[in-house]
């Protein structure tokens, strides 16, 4: 994990990367404690990597933020585990309908092709469709919101992800005390009835 010394060698790699790089270091909260909030989770290594992953970005006239090192460092995980792309997707769908059930694409048993796939309608839906383009279309569009969370959520700020933990959490016991309460009110419903139905002593 980052710690300050790595956070201070990185943003004077960016100085001298882009000279309009002048980071606040004055004052009871600087650049170098706010990166630090944001990035002390990565493994160095890999946030030097991501840092020059930006660096050499053609075109690029400023230093990379915060989000953009995390975005780059979860591109460069993406790529290294071999997460297909979407049209890598599309295609090892295509070719499981050119081949026989012993040979089918090694692709096809990626967890996050498989939910595409179940989120289209099964395999056999796509290869009964008429329509191959608005498919493809559905398919890409599908499958890349599912690739695009899986690496965003593969780097993502542990404040954050124990943020929307707690807040499940609560969602759950929410739900869990209305469905409580909606039996209760089924019952005291049920009680009423009776009580109406017995006949007057």
């Amino acid at each position: 994990m980052a710690n300050r010394n790595d956070i201070k060698k990185i943003m004077a790699y960016m100085g001298m990367c882009f000279t309009n790089y002048h980071p606040i270091l004055e004052g009871e909260i600087n650049a170098v404690d706010v990166l630090l909030d944001l990035l002390w989770d990565m493994d160095v290594e890999m946030l030097q990597t991501a840092v020059k992953a930006c660096c050499t970005e053609a075109g690029r006239a400023f230093a990379p933020s915060a989000g953009e090192i995390r975005g780059a460092a979860s591109n460069l995980i993406a790529r290294a585990s071999g997460l297909p792309t979407a049209a890598e997707a599309w295609g090892a769908v295509m070719d499981s309908f050119r081949r026989t059930s012993f040979n089918k694409p090694e692709l096809l048993d990626h967890p996050l092709l498989i939910e595409a796939i179940r989120c289209m309608g099964g395999l056999e839906l796509i290869g009964m469709s008429e329509n191959n383009m608005a498919d493809r279309a559905h398919f890409l569009k599908i499958f890349e919101q599912l690739r695009e969370r899986v690496i965003r959520e593969t780097l993502e700020l542990p404040a954050i992800t124990e943020y929307i933990e707690s807040k499940r959490l609560i969602d759950g016991q929410v739900k869990a005390l209305a469905a409580r309460m909606g039996r209760q009110v089924v019952l005291i419903e049920d009680r009423s009835r009776e009580n109406e139905m017995q006949p007057a002593r």
